[in-house]
């Protein structure tokens, strides 16, 4: 009881975030409304009372530690300012409650109470944009505060396996021909994959998911590495030693096909180049270490593993993803991601002028926003997933205007402050220590712990995935992304000045 007791902040905040995801990937707001309240409320408890103590400390001391934490932490108050500023619109509601697109149109839109205070059209669609932010915000302090960097590790574990568990159940609805997400029938879904609903959304999960996997494969080696060996291991040992270090690339290939199984072009792209990257990164950083002799050996068992895969890929990949592969087109990309000749983003920059400091709250751009479509672009408008934007910060600037896109932007710049001045000073240090001369060229690239890279990446595959599509529009994701955020830490080396701060504390 005392280990679940010790790590009941990890425990909840995993499955806090693994419930939005079982709960529809939480894009379905019938399903997160009676739910969502009891997350945050869980959330919130573990998070005051029971945050993961350091050694030497009592849970009283625990406490104290993470309630100054909280109270100096810059990122509370703007998550607490966000919060109020995506409640106000549910009392200064007066925007077609009950019109539909086609009066909407027509002129009906009344205004509301207070014009100059943020307003939403509808407070039912108001409120899945609500849902979406209030567990991810409460999840990143929790994660941030309660949580030790090894809790941080932990609890993205408990991540990884869910998604596994995931897959499993997407697998398994493809077996038995489910007409819809957990065998719901869902005629709005063209296609689905396990919990997800709509394809880009559930491809994104996985690619994060996928990356975290990777991120946690390259920490435990990295970790092991800097262990002492025992001169004498028997062949038991040796094979131990090898399942710890490398098991965690079990759930990485396994979540890599699952974003692809997810059928979204946007995933299939991002997770492979991704994964490309991160190879080419693992091979450089544990070349570097060999011996030339070595080198030799080693590239050439990477090519061959590559050149397998290249091979068990063509002959084994499924024919959906195939199919959705031969439609890649690299102008098509570079148009959706640009938005060239979009009718869609014009009327999103021309609703955002009407509305500049705080929008037309949440999905305010699905009933305002066709008001400036022409008759054509309106009838060969892209409905799937609603009307959207297609691009989520030009659809949350239209709908939460520059004070809440601003604060949204500043919560990740608040939490990747820390790996930035770890970076540089590493980066720094890489220059003129002897251990430098092990890292291959640019020193200031691979300073970085690859684990905390693989992060990195993970987190710009979902903000490139938003400039042409809308992963940001689920529940699952939102919270994912800033949980990665808030977990950074636990990636990174400590300091000699964070390592007195943790003997104080």
């Amino acid at each position: 009881m005392s280990l679940v007791y010790d790590n009941i902040s990890a425990i909840a905040t995993a499955a806090a975030a693994a419930a939005l995801a079982w709960l529809f990937g939480g894009a379905f707001g019938a399903a997160m409304f009676p739910v969502t309240p009891w997350i945050c409320v869980v959330l919130l408890e573990v998070a005051v009372c029971f945050p993961q103590r350091h050694p030497s400390e009592t849970s009283y001391e625990a406490r104290v530690r993470a309630w100054k934490a909280m109270r100096r932490d810059p990122f509370v108050w703007m998550s607490v300012a966000l919060i109020l500023l995506l409640a106000i619109p549910f009392v200064n509601n007066g925007l077609c409650v009950n019109c539909d697109w086609r009066e909407i149109s027509q002129g009906a839109n009344p205004e509301p109470p207070a014009r100059h205070l943020p307003f939403c059209v509808d407070r039912l669609d108001h409120l899945r944009v609500f849902l979406w932010f209030l567990p991810a915000c409460i999840a990143a302090v929790a994660a941030r505060h309660s949580l030790t960097r090894s809790g941080k590790l932990a609890m993205l574990e408990m991540l990884v396996w869910n998604g596994v568990a995931l897959t499993a159940v997407g697998v398994a609805q493809s077996v038995t021909g489910a007409q819809g997400p957990l065998w719901v029938a869902d005629e709005d879904s063209s296609y689905f994959f396990s919990t997800f609903g709509y394809a880009n959304t559930g491809g994104d999960y996985f690619t994060s998911l996928f990356l975290i996997a990777v991120a946690l494969w390259r920490h435990r080696v990295e970790e092991l590495r800097e262990t002492t060996r025992a001169k004498k291991e028997s062949r038991l040992a040796r094979h131990s030693r090898f399942w710890r270090r490398n098991y965690l690339l079990i759930p990485a290939v396994i979540l890599y096909f699952a974003a692809l199984n997810t059928l979204s072009r946007a995933s299939i792209i991002l997770a492979t180049t991704a994964a490309a990257i991160m190879f080419l990164h693992t091979a450089a950083c544990f070349l570097a270490r060999m011996k030339k002799a070595k080198r030799v050996r080693a590239g050439a068992y990477a090519g061959l593993s590559l050149a397998l895969l290249f091979v068990a890929a063509n002959f084994f990949m499924p024919q959906g993803v195939k199919k959705e592969v031969k439609t890649i087109d690299a102008d098509d990309v570079a148009e959706r991601v640009s938005g060239r000749g979009s009718a869609l983003l014009e009327s999103a920059k021309t609703l955002w002028h009407d509305h500049l400091l705080f929008g037309c709250g949440g999905w305010g751009y699905k009933h305002l926003g066709i008001q400036k479509l022409t008759k054509w672009q309106y009838k060969h408008r892209q409905t799937q997933g609603g009307i959207n934007v297609h691009n989520d910060y030009l659809q949350f600037l239209a709908e939460h205007g520059i004070a809440g896109f601003g604060l949204m932007v500043a919560m990740v710049v608040v939490l990747l402050a820390p790996l930035a001045r770890t970076w540089r000073r590493l980066a720094k240090a890489a220059r003129f220590e002897k251990g430098g001369s092990r890292l291959p060229p640019p020193q200031s690239l691979f300073a970085l712990p690859g684990s905390a890279f693989a992060i990195l990446l993970s987190l710009a595959a979902t903000l490139v995935h938003a400039f042409g599509d809308c992963p940001f529009r689920c529940a699952s994701v939102v919270t994912l992304f800033f949980l990665q955020l808030a977990s950074l830490e636990g990636f990174l080396p400590r300091l000699p000045h964070e390592e007195g701060k943790d003997r104080k504390n």
